[in-house]
């Protein structure tokens, strides 16, 4: 059944959050937050923030990194996607200061994000529970060799309205398509090749799902076996990212 979660919903459950070693931050006085989304919060996070589901469910959270802080190089178990959504950081060797989208497959080390004289937000999203960042170098042994996957594209929201494959679907199923809903407009968000479970995500605006209003931040997760999502813009317009997992055999 699809998981639907309003980002105004989402935003009472924003805590402060410190990981020691992970969450490194030069100014004590400015912390980490997180907001859960979805499932269970990892392991190392679970001091602070309540489960909103359980660990068979898909994990989803929001990461606001403060200015001047690191989170160093690692890796999870577990695929994921990152959506940064504000402000600006290096991402290993990659500037980042706008909308786009990242996503590792388990065992895929990354990193590290550092942030200057702003911070920044960023969606992490995946399709089953993760127990938390292992770093590197520290974690070598138990990193999985030849599953490797790395992929990362800026979104563009210059267009007025359409549909922008971010990351080009490929034969896993795996791939990211942006949609920019003109006003009133009705979408059934799709890629060509099946996946494994989709996140859609409002980066702005608001839409129409089943009845319900979701706006700007919203989070959706769209199992295999579930009906392509059908959202409709509101009198704004929306802007609204696909994610979908790649099967894996």
């Amino acid at each position: 059944m699809t998981i639907v979660v309003s980002g105004e919903t989402a935003k009472q459950r924003r805590r402060s959050v410190h990981i020691k070693d992970y969450t490194q931050s030069q100014n004590s006085d400015a912390a980490f937050h997180a907001t859960l989304y979805m499932g269970a919060a990892p392991a190392t996070a679970e001091h602070a923030l309540d489960a909103v589901g359980s660990r068979s469910e898909p994990q989803a959270y929001l990461v606001e990194q403060p200015a001047y802080a690191t989170v160093p190089p690692h890796f999870h178990d577990t695929d994921q996607f990152q959506v940064f959504v504000d402000g600006v950081a290096d991402f290993g060797k990659q500037r980042i200061a706008g909308l786009s989208v990242h996503y590792a497959g388990g065992h895929t080390p990354y990193g590290p994000i550092v942030t200057a004289d702003e911070g920044a937000h960023y969606f992490t999203l995946r399709v089953a529970w993760d127990s938390g960042g292992k770093p590197m170098p520290e974690s070598r042994a138990l990193l999985k060799r030849g599953q490797q996957c790395h992929r990362m594209a800026d979104i563009s929201e210059d267009v007025a309205s359409g549909r922008d494959e971010i990351l080009p679907v490929e034969a896993d199923g795996l791939g990211a398509v942006h949609y920019k809903m003109a006003p009133g407009s009705t979408d059934s968000l799709s890629l060509d090749v099946g996946g494994a479970g989709q996140y859609a995500l409002v980066l702005d605006g608001d839409v129409e799902l089943d009845g319900d209003t979701i706006g700007k931040h919203s989070c959706v997760f769209r199992f295999p076996e579930d009906a392509p999502l059908t959202l409709t813009a509101g009198n704004a317009g929306a802007s609204v990212l696909l994610m979908q997992f790649p099967v894996k055999v």
